[in-house]
């Protein structure tokens, strides 16, 4: 459970950067699926090697 909230955190916090960069640029930030996807997996991943 303890790499699951992490890896939401991680999500969190990336989400949350990426909307200020798009404040700051005044604009939309478009990430297809096929970059999103992997990078869902890798916070993942860097939660569970975190917790250990």
């Amino acid at each position: 459970m303890e790499t699951f909230g992490r890896g939401c955190l991680y999500i969190i916090v990336g989400v949350i950067a990426v909307m200020g960069l798009a404040i700051i640029f005044g604009g939309t930030v478009t990430i297809p699926w096929f970059i999103l996807i992997p990078l869902i997996i890798l916070a993942f991943w860097a939660a569970s090697r975190k917790s250990k």
